[in-house]
């Protein structure tokens, strides 16, 4: 059986166009990060992924993705939070559903999607080549949400949002 990761690698280009600045809609208060910080760490143990890029992309998911919480309500969204996994494309790659619609598999689903963009993509490859592939895989240079995810693994705004709520641990 041959490696596919020595034989499959995304090539992702730097994009200076790519904004990774702060957008007006993007809303720090339904952040979950803190919500879900113990979660985060006990998954990136666990894992091996950076707490601080899944609280990135949390942080990027739950401050934009709550355009979708009218069809969440009903179960007709496509994608689910807290890293919102997009079952309509996925399938059930990540979990199905139902699993999805709980914190921590779906955390760990992010986790795992993480982990499979890392494993094709050169070691030393920026946060902002991940994100971009987390939010399109089939990108080629970086994106805008590429940018603003790197941007917030870089500053780190959920370190000001208070002490989480499911145990209080940091993500990092």
């Amino acid at each position: 059986m041959v490696d596919q990761r020595s034989t499959c690698w995304f090539k992702i280009a730097d994009n200076s166009a790519a904004d990774g600045s702060k957008p007006l809609v993007e809303l720090s208060s339904f952040s979950a990060v803190n919500r879900h910080s113990a979660t985060i760490a006990r998954v990136a143990r666990d894992t091996g992924v950076d707490a601080r890029l899944i609280s990135a992309i949390m942080y990027m998911e739950t401050t934009h993705g709550y355009y979708d919480a009218p069809l969440s309500a009903i179960g007709r969204n496509k994608s689910i939070l807290p890293m919102n996994i997009n079952v309509a494309y996925w399938g059930n790659t990540f979990g199905s559903r139902s699993d999805l619609e709980k914190a921590e598999p779906n955390i760990r689903a992010g986790a795992e999607m993480l982990l499979r963009i890392r494993a094709h993509l050169p070691p030393d490859a920026p946060v902002s080549h991940v994100a971009t592939l987390y939010n399109n895989i089939n990108a080629t240079r970086v994106n805008h949400y590429g940018a603003r995810v790197q941007a917030l693994y870089d500053t780190q705004p959920w370190d000001t949002e208070g002490a989480g709520q499911d145990g209080g641990a940091e993500p990092h």
